[in-house]
């Protein structure tokens, strides 16, 4: 695949703005002369933005506006871009997978150690991302993962499946306030959004499959499918239709092995109840 004008700039926020842009656009059905028509710019503004140039504020003000995006994602990417004024640090292949990530049509996952980023709360999040780097560097890596979520308020928002390790919600990340927050919105998402499904891998279910640590994997509108497996320190995007298979078949296994939807939520419910 060849890659766009400036679809490798360095800075990895800019780039994510453009991804999730791009992400937007087209899950509208919009080329990009019809949603510069429609903000009142010209083709080409649009086109750097989803390559690589930094975003205007009043452009992101813009595209919140007309996407109806009610968190604001693309203003906040927008002035931590103008805060940071530096390169963030992902880990390898982790830009790459976002790109996919914001075209999928279904997301099948499983975290070992934390709530799916997807998921995440703000707090929640700033808690497990703070490995004591300066506070620009954390916000722009807190705003980055937020805006990831953009993709749950598309017109068709992807299908998607994950499967949580039971010590995820014993681990008070950010503290009382922050773990209450973040269990109350996973049991919203569980009972209000028909097209999340989360279930509990529990602590009597021991499998190869969730040892491994966490991985997700991705099909694509084009039946392109695609993983990505997480390491101590670093993360892997494959393409490759056997690894991809097999982190299909840890999925199925771990799945398999997790609560049923219904007896999941209930642990959620007793796990929330126990930072009250």
């Amino acid at each position: 695949m060849t890659a766009e004008p400036g679809a490798h700039t360095r800075d990895p926020l800019i780039r994510t703005f453009g991804i999730v842009l791009r992400g937007y656009r087209e899950a509208a059905g919009l080329s990009r002369p019809q949603l510069a028509d429609a903000l009142g710019c010209t083709y080409a503004w649009i086109e750097k933005m989803e390559t690589g140039t930094k975003p205007s504020i009043a452009s992101a003000i813009d595209l919140d506006t007309y996407f109806k995006v009610p968190t604001k994602s693309f203003e906040d990417m927008a002035k931590q871009i103008e805060r940071m004024g530096k390169r963030l640090a992902f880990p390898p292949g982790f830009p790459e997978f976002v790109a996919h990530e914001a075209k999928a049509t279904s997301i099948y996952g499983f975290e070992a150690q934390v709530i799916p980023g997807l998921l995440q709360k703000e707090a929640y999040a700033r808690a497990i991302m703070d490995a004591g780097q300066p506070q620009d560097e954390l916000n722009g890596l807190v705003t980055a993962r937020i805006a990831r979520q953009a993709i749950l308020q598309r017109p068709k928002p992807p299908r998607m499946w994950f499967v949580i390790d039971e010590s995820v919600l014993r681990r008070p990340a950010g503290g009382r306030k922050a773990i209450r927050e973040q269990l109350a919105y996973l049991a919203h998402v569980m009972t209000e959004s028909p097209n999340i499904q989360v279930r509990i891998l529990p602590f009597e279910s021991i499998t190869w499959a969730g040892l491994d640590g966490s991985f997700e994997m991705l099909e694509l509108s084009d039946g392109h499918k695609a993983a990505y497996l997480e390491y101590p320190g670093s993360g892997l995007l494959t393409h490759d239709p056997s690894r991809v298979e097999a982190t299909s078949i840890r999925f199925h296994l771990v799945m398999g092995e997790a609560l049923p939807v219904s007896a999941s939520l209930e642990l959620v419910m007793r796990s929330l109840e126990d930072y009250e």
